[in-house]
């Protein structure tokens, strides 16, 4: 393939440095493509950036030409050229450009086997990158987008997973252990938030982190796992009250993915044979930490899930003999660092209860919502909104006038990949996320915000990651501390059964809201006719559990 002829008619300047580069770098690509012309290509780039001072546009030529380095496996050649084209980065303070070619280093590292040096530049890139994020989220606005998948996650679970490694080497001191799981943790942490503020293209989303439960506060009684889905493997984090323990299972992401895939299917039909696929799953992320969970006499898991994880209940985990509900309270959160630590006050709780029994919008009727909220009623002192009275700008009303406790909505809803098709069904139209968040704004600036947002009949996507994230995500952008809500939909008879029994199980005040779904949950298992992991495991607790 020969060069553009125009490229010898225009003039040297930042334009044609960087067209000289991007044909660089696709001679690089191409199949058969001629690596000694793309290297001729980048140091021409190069020669054009220095006669006219644009450091930019020096550290692009450097980088490309250290990653074609990299590519051929001369990593000296490639590391010396990378620092270069960090150095120039710096120079230009192009932030945009420092934390690929710090990434590009880390990766350098990692290859000649320098994990210290590679974690190091690993740390620099992710905090480059973190000064940037939200013009990376406008960007997204605007119709820029640069992939999550490609550019954002892969750097933290590239970061992650040398720490996770440098942990395991025999005869590192615990204290220097416990800093890399510590620093892995964080790191994780970090991601989940970049992951809801990609979905909701909202930098604000994580605005809770300022008031946020430190990891190291969680009680003695209660554990956080993060399981950490790598190509080869997953690392089960695991936090307790006074440490962070590392738990390897040798399976990889994509077998992994299978089981859950074939899980959620069987899990939503009630005639299903599900037992093999939560055993198996069982194995794989309860089974290493059961002796600890045990011996520490947990009661209460707090779940930190991470892609296909997100699509199914782990309450419905399995051991052979019980399910892992009935052994220990199940929470799931987005981040522990996003989580509000403050405990649920049961004193006076006032409920806005809002509902449609008729068919609207074409969506069927809900017949059994009547039932649910005046059970849920007779329980607490409550405002009902019902069908016609359940509009967006009357609940908007309501939360300005009155401090409410809980916002329960029994409607029709629906979590989706795009955020522009996930809704709750209003009598008079769609609460988008956006919305949602506007109706509920008010109280977010109380002494006493919505402790919890109840989604009665809402469903994610089957099988879709990222649908799921919304849902894990959808008690911090309505501004509650909580939500509960269903990965599935089921029949609104038994909806409405185990949110009436939740109610009544929360009004225990030695009960957690974990414990409080934990009791309702059980008594469906022993109900003969609800015993099927169909009909109580896909309500999730989202949120502050306590």
């Amino acid at each position: 393939m020969k060069k553009p002829g125009n490229i010898k008619n225009m003039e040297d300047g930042h334009k044609k440095a960087y067209f000289l580069i991007a044909i660089g770098k696709l001679f690089n690509r191409i199949p058969y493509g001629d690596p000694a012309q793309s290297l001729e290509l980048f140091d021409k780039a190069a020669e054009i950036a220095k006669k006219t001072e644009d450091n930019t546009a020096l550290s692009y030529a450097f980088g490309e030409k250290g990653a074609l380095y990299e590519k051929q496996g001369d990593y000296k050649k490639a590391l010396g050229i990378t620092r270069k084209a960090v150095f120039e980065a710096q120079k230009s303070n192009s932030t945009k450009s420092l934390y690929k070619w710090q990434w590009q280093t880390g990766r350098i590292l990692k290859k000649t086997g320098d994990m210290d040096g590679a974690i190091s530049s690993y740390r620099l890139a992710v905090y480059s990158l973190q000064t940037i994020r939200q013009n990376l989220s406008m960007g997204c606005k605007k119709g820029n987008c640069m992939s999550f998948k490609q550019i954002i996650k892969p750097l933290y679970f590239d970061r992650a997973d040398l720490l996770l490694r440098r942990s395991k080497i025999k005869g590192r001191p615990y204290k220097d252990v416990q800093k890399d799981l510590i620093e892995a943790r964080d790191t994780i942490e970090k991601l989940k938030a970049a992951e809801l503020q990609d979905y909701f293209q909202d930098e604000c989303i994580t605005r809770l982190k300022t008031k946020s439960l430190s990891p190291d506060q969680i009680d003695a009684n209660t554990v956080v796992i993060y399981p950490v889905l790598l190509p080869d493997r997953i690392e089960l984090l695991v936090g307790f009250s006074r440490n962070m323990k590392q738990f390897t299972v040798n399976v990889e992401k994509n077998k992994l993915t299978r089981i859950i895939r074939l899980f959620r299917i069987k899990l939503e039909s009630p005639e299903s044979r599900f037992m093999r696929y939560a055993r198996k799953l069982y194995k794989w992320i309860i089974k290493p930490l059961e002796p600890d969970l045990k011996a520490k006499e947990i009661d209460t898991i707090v779940f930190v899930p991470d892609g296909a994880l997100r699509t199914i209940p782990i309450s419905a985990l399995n051991d052979g003999r019980r399910f892992l509900v009935e052994k220990y309270a199940i929470v799931t959160t987005p981040g522990l660092t996003l989580t509000d630590p403050k405990p649920m006050s049961r004193k006076n709780l006032k409920l806005l209860l809002n509902g449609l029994t008729e068919s609207v919008q074409g969506f069927n009727p809900l017949p059994n919502v009547s039932s649910e909220l005046e059970k849920v009623g007779e329980l607490y002192k409550s405002k009902v909104l019902k069908n016609q009275n359940f509009t967006i700008s009357k609940v908007e009303t309501q939360l300005k006038q009155t401090t409410y406790s809980v916002v329960h909505i029994a409607s029709h809803g629906q979590f989706d990949r795009d955020l522009n098709n996930t809704f709750l069904l209003a009598y008079d139209g769609k609460l988008t996320m956006d919305i949602l968040e506007k109706v509920m704004n008010i109280s977010r600036f109380r002494d006493k915000p919505v402790e919890l947002l109840t989604l009665s009949a809402c469903q994610t996507a089957l099988g879709d990651d990222r649908a799921a994230l919304g849902l894990a995500g959808v008690a911090l952008k309505a501004g509650a501390r909580s939500a509960i809500a269903t990965l599935w939909f089921i029949d609104d008879k038994t909806t409405s059964q185990l949110i009436s029994e939740f109610y009544k199980q929360l009004k225990n005040p030695m009960l957690t809201k974990a414990q409080a779904l934990q009791q309702a949950q059980l008594k469906m298992i022993h109900i003969p006719s609800s015993s099927h992991p169909a009909y109580w495991a896909p309500f999730l607790l989202i949120g502050n559990w306590m």
